[in-house]
């Protein structure tokens, strides 16, 4: 794949550290989280990460990461206390419904490998709010990132998920990096924006992304809004459409893509068409992304930008 490494910028606290770059990522939002379901995506993944990936560990309701010590991360079952003494916690937060947060990380500053999985407080007789997510130097084998997601889509009872290109910041200096983000938005069409904190609350009522992978849950896949058009997203030139767990995969290429709006890339056009199609159950309603998204309130217009390209073009 191409290099996107001109999208990087320098972080103001250290400028040997990026403010913001491309990598890959990707995002799952689950239905809600389970300790048994948890479990088989960290199995799943364990078979696709570097060792290395078990380097810091950041688990509810620690505030900051912590260095793991040496183990066999890869090969332990996830029962042994003595080799996943955090797990013991992160079930018991899952069951008691609190807030959840688990974490594993390279410790690279750039380009790194990571995993996460996290949900928000839940609220008795309130749907959960709960999401995966993995991030890979943007150089990782598309084949590998599309085989985790189809493995992992047959565990996780999934919302909607998406991979692909995507901005990663440093979030000390959130605001200043989607100054930049948003501008790199309107010329960059196929990286996705990520902005969990404004999301995630909303994931149950819309799809966020049209992506180069695009998980359609259960939910929307049986959208009467969609009913005439779930046969044409087979028909896109280049895109595979297959079941996946309780939902669908939909597969627009081989590798992901820029969407380099000032150097077209042919591929974009199948991102156009899926959006148009499946714009019937993206979401409509969101809390503004940070920095400009705010100030010209066109969120919405970005998630829509496929099917109505005007809109998001004069933000």
């Amino acid at each position: 794949m191409t290099s996107p490494s001109l999208l990087t910028q320098p972080s103001p606290g250290d400028p040997s550290v990026p403010l913001l770059e491309i990598g890959l990522d990707l995002t799952i939002y689950a239905e809600r989280l389970s300790v048994p379901e948890w479990e088989a995506v960290l199995d799943i993944y364990r078979k696709y990460a570097p060792a290395e990936v078990w380097t810091k560990v950041k688990a509810s309701p620690d505030i900051g990461f912590n260095r793991l010590p040496a183990g066999d991360y890869i090969n332990a079952p996830l029962s042994d206390d003595a080799t996943f003494p955090f797990l013991r916690r992160i079930r018991h937060r899952t069951v008691r419904g609190w807030r959840t947060e688990f974490r594993i990380w390279d410790g690279k500053l750039s380009q790194s490998w990571s995993a996460c999985m996290y949900r928000l407080a839940h609220q008795a007789d309130e749907p959960e709010h709960a999401f995966y997510r993995f991030l890979f130097p943007w150089d990782t084998a598309p084949a590998l990132v599309a085989s985790l997601a189809n493995e992992l889509g047959k565990q996780i009872k999934y919302l909607s998920g998406h991979a692909g290109f995507c901005h990663l910041y440093e979030p000390y200096f959130k605001a200043t990096a989607f100054a930049q983000i948003f501008a790199w938005a309107k010329r960059y069409w196929a990286v996705d924006v990520e902005d969990l904190n404004a999301a995630l609350p909303f994931m149950h009522n819309g799809m966020k992304a049209i992506s180069w992978l695009t998980f359609i849950g259960p939910k929307f896949l049986a959208d009467p809004k969609i009913e005439g058009q779930r046969q044409s997203l087979r028909t896109i030139p280049g895109a595979v459409l297959k079941p996946c767990g309780s939902g669908a995969l939909l597969q627009l290429g081989e590798k992901p893509i820029l969407g380099d709006r000032h150097r077209l890339e042919p591929e974009l056009a199948s991102y156009f068409a899926a959006g148009t199609l499946l714009d019937p159950v993206l979401l409509t309603n969101i809390a503004e992304f940070e920095g400009p998204f705010i100030e010209k309130g066109c969120t919405v217009d970005w998630i829509h930008r496929f099917a109505a390209p005007n809109a998001w073009t004069s933000a």
